[in-house]
């Protein structure tokens, strides 16, 4: 399958003419968005959730019956996962987090559950209850937002692997046994993450079962449709986006490896951050994590970061990967159908990437009439856009640096991006 509007699962594009990778079998729509996401999240692709809202200026000081649990992690221990557990303000989400994880087959773990609201008692009143001494709770000493919680979780720890549960999504039971087994049978993999089951939130706090996947199920049958894949970079999702989700994956713990990113719209966080993951990851085709389209969000309203952060992410993949001119013309026509068209993104990503301007001679006359309404709707988006290169060095000095890692990694710098069949 092709990349695909980013948040719709159903949709169903014809699929492009590169050549499919080896043993690569998702059937995942695309991280891909054409637009920044609204207050309210929509169906996503494996996205990541809204744990913690945006950062604000507010610091206030624990109370005692939270500062009391505030005790450190230890550094070491016998366990061989340590899940990390964010929450802000998710009352009602919350205890359903935190009873999945001990619910787990696998019981073998230590839980950091970080409160990023300095003044609600709330998490910390729910872990003294529970007197679970798996579980120590962190509460910030102010609100640190999404990006700067999550990149404490990307680092180094004791135990062997790392998962990730944010407030809002769930595990299955055999979620964690399943995930390290795979892991135990891929010693070299650094990443693996499974399917997800779909849940609404509803306007009165019900969950819906929306009985849609992030990724569809195969349509096969048998041990073959639940074996786990390994997935090489260059796949056509990775140009904008990413293959796997924050809430769905277990990380390989090794010493001096950390992939902190900058501060880039919360949206985006897992592709830039799969741009530093060595490649391949795993794929588990088991819908053994849910994932919660909420009421609220975390993610940015601000057009132009979001948009910024789409150009780079394609000029970086086209930078390394060294499309031939009909490559270039299929990845023109791949964009231009979804909906609503992506080759505004390519355009910009190729104006501000003399390595990739090649492909604008596959632009169409109404491409070009497309990207110039930019300029109308709102314009400061579009010159803002324009000049994501010189207003975010930093993003770009990340992506450009990593994704020439990974076509070097795979030797595939001279191989088109994978369609995913």
């Amino acid at each position: 399958m092709t990349a695909t509007t980013a948040r719709s699962p159903t949709s169903k594009p014809s699929p492009p003419k590169f050549p499919s990778a080896a043993g690569s079998s998702l059937t995942t729509p695309a991280a891909i968005s054409p637009a920044p996401p609204s207050g309210k999240a929509t169906k996503p692709s494996p996205a990541p959730s809204r744990s913690c809202r945006p950062s604000v200026s507010k610091t206030s000081s624990t109370s005692a019956t939270t500062a009391s649990l505030n005790a450190s992690p230890p550094e070491s221990s016998t366990a061989r996962v340590r899940v990390f557990l964010p929450t802000y303000r998710r009352h009602a989400l919350l205890p359903r987090a935190v009873a999945s994880l001990r619910a787990q087959s696998f019981q073998n773990w230590i839980c950091e559950l970080h409160n990023d609201d300095p003044a609600d008692p709330f998490p910390g009143e729910l872990v003294a209850g529970l007197a679970d001494p798996r579980i120590h709770f962190v509460q910030h000493a102010r609100n640190l937002g999404p990006i700067e919680t999550f990149n404490r979780f990307y680092q180094p720890t004791a135990e062997p692997f790392v998962a990730l549960l944010e407030d809002d999504n769930t595990w299955e039971p055999t979620f964690l046994e399943t995930m390290l087994a795979a892991m135990d049978a891929h010693p070299s993999v650094t990443l693996a993450w499974c399917n997800q089951h779909i849940i609404q939130e509803d306007p009165d706090g019900h969950l819906t079962d929306t009985n849609t996947f992030a990724n569809p199920p195969s349509p096969s049958s048998g041990p073959a449709a639940v074996s786990p894949r390994l997935q090489p970079w260059g796949q056509l999702r990775q140009i904008t986006g990413a293959l796997h989700a924050n809430g769905a994956m277990l990380l390989r713990s090794r010493p001096g490896q950390s992939y902190p990113t900058p501060q880039i719209p919360f949206g985006c966080v897992e592709a830039f951050r799969e741009r530093m993951f060595p490649h391949p990851l795993l794929y588990v085709p088991q819908p053994l994590a849910t994932f919660t389209i909420t009421q609220q969000t975390a993610r940015t309203n601000s057009a132009r970061d979001w948009s910024a952060a789409l150009a780079l992410l394609a000029a970086s993949f086209l930078k390394h990967a060294r499309l031939s001119s009909d490559e270039s013309r299929q990845l023109c026509a791949d964009f231009r159908s979804q909906r609503p068209p992506m080759t505004d993104t390519l355009i910009s990503a190729a104006l501000q990437c003399r390595e990739a301007r090649a492909l604008l001679r596959h632009i169409t006359p109404r491409d070009w009439f497309h990207y110039t309404l930019r300029f109308f709707r709102p314009p400061l988006t579009a010159f803002h856009t324009l000049r994501a290169r010189s207003r975010h060095p930093d993003w770009w000095d990340l992506l450009d640096r990593e994704t020439a890692a990974r076509f070097q990694e795979t030797s595939s710098s001279a191989r088109p991006p994978q369609a995913v069949p």
